[in-house]
């Protein structure tokens, strides 16, 4: 049992409540049929799965779609998605004529998280194949494995966050690091026996999911000429990225505080590198960053991008870049704070080699504080010059 509203019930039996709530005979559904799973002529029950044994091909894959059919119409959202499951742990080959008749269940996931009437639970399916994914068993782990964080990148894509968040102790004991799109989409091209790449991305596209396109990005190290431009990009970006993370007070507190012309030009003196980030002929973002050698370290202040070049890959380059540009000091480490409900600067961060590392809270005046995780990045020191 997990603690995400969804019971894993690989290896064992469902949950039986369910069945119990069914009247048979009786007809009243209280969902329409899902149109990306079979009809049913009857109820099915967890006994119809029992009955097969260790069986774990076709006729079991189609026998947990028709379960799954039964546990939605029933209005019973999460066990259905659980015999979806079920289904996904079948190794069917390409081959099987149930796939023609009923392909890899990935857009009936998304349909099921997507329709599901308000009052249904739901639990939480982004903590529950989080969950799934990191401690798959055999056989098949693999494929297994990697099936269920397509199913976690489905529920990334349309369950709101801060409704369904993933599980941050987790990620955090055990140093999890959630797999990029571009991660799943390979795995699962490389390791299917059917086509799953294809159906989950028809199941991305049906969600509005659009794949996002790489763009190059440059970096150029600015003097206090250009620091107009980073003055100008942080009050385009900061009101559209930190409401919900910090009030809209302590946004207008912290651009008077920090991006003042003033306040930039004394960063300089003070030995602060700044990088604007270009992308397309356009200033995207900037950087900024501080060498330490006292400590064998730089230090990263600042690293912002226009919200609309999110999965470009702007931002990993930039990270890359300027882990780059700390090796070249012969500096031993990268560190930085982010606010703690920044979770998608926080993922950023742990894809790009950071580690968690200590909480701090900073008081900054007038009533506010930051809230943040300190994060590290060891560097292989690579000897040259800015």
């Amino acid at each position: 049992m997990t603690n995400d509203g969804m019971t894993n019930d690989e290896g064992g039996a469902p949950n039986e409540a369910s069945d119990s709530s069914l009247v048979i005979g009786h007809w009243s559904f209280a969902n329409a049929p899902c149109p990306f799973l079979p009809e049913i002529d009857r109820i099915y029950k967890a006994a119809d799965v029992h009955a097969l044994g260790t069986d774990r091909g076709p006729l079991f894959y189609e026998t947990s779609l028709c379960y799954a059919q039964s546990q939605w119409r029933v209005g019973l959202p999460a066990q259905a998605m659980l015999q979806l499951n079920r289904a996904l742990a079948c190794c069917v080959e390409a081959d099987e004529p149930v796939l023609h008749r009923w392909p890899l269940p990935y857009t009936a996931m998304a349909w099921i998280m997507q329709e599901r009437p308000e009052g249904q639970f739901i639990g939480n399916p982004r903590r529950h194949f989080q969950h799934l994914a990191t401690r798959m068993v055999q056989p098949h782990k693999e494929l297994r494995t990697w099936r269920a964080w397509a199913c976690w990148y489905l529920s990334k894509v349309l369950l709101p966050e801060e409704e369904h968040p993933a599980d941050w102790k987790q990620i955090r004991q055990e140093g999890l690091v959630e797999p990029t799109f571009r991660q799943i989409r390979e795995q699962l091209r490389s390791l299917s026996p059917a086509d799953d790449e294809a159906k989950w991305l028809e199941a991305l596209a049906w969600a509005g999911f659009a794949i996002p396109e790489a763009s190059s990005a440059t970096f150029e190290l600015v003097g206090t000429e250009q620091l107009h431009v980073v003055h100008e990009l942080a009050h385009a970006i900061w009101p559209r990225v930190y409401p919900g993370i910090i009030s809209e007070a302590q946004i207008d507190y912290m651009l008077r505080q920090r991006y003042d012309l003033d306040v930039l030009r004394a960063d300089v003196e003070k030995g602060v590198c700044y990088a604007l980030i270009h992308s397309d002929d356009q200033d995207v973002g900037f950087i900024a960053f501080e060498p330490r050698s006292h400590e064998d370290e730089a230090f990263l202040h600042k690293l912002y991008v226009l919200p609309e070049t999110a999965g470009q890959g702007i931002g990993a380059a930039a990270l890359n870049w300027v882990s780059e540009q700390a090796a070249s000091h012969e500096l031993k480490r990268l560190r930085l704070f982010v606010n703690k409900h920044n979770v998608r600067a926080v993922r950023a961060y742990l894809r790009n080699g950071f580690t968690f590392d200590r909480d701090v809270i900073t008081d900054i005046g007038e009533g506010f504080v930051m809230d943040d995780f300190v994060m590290v990045k060891h560097l292989e020191p690579v000897k040259g010059e800015l």
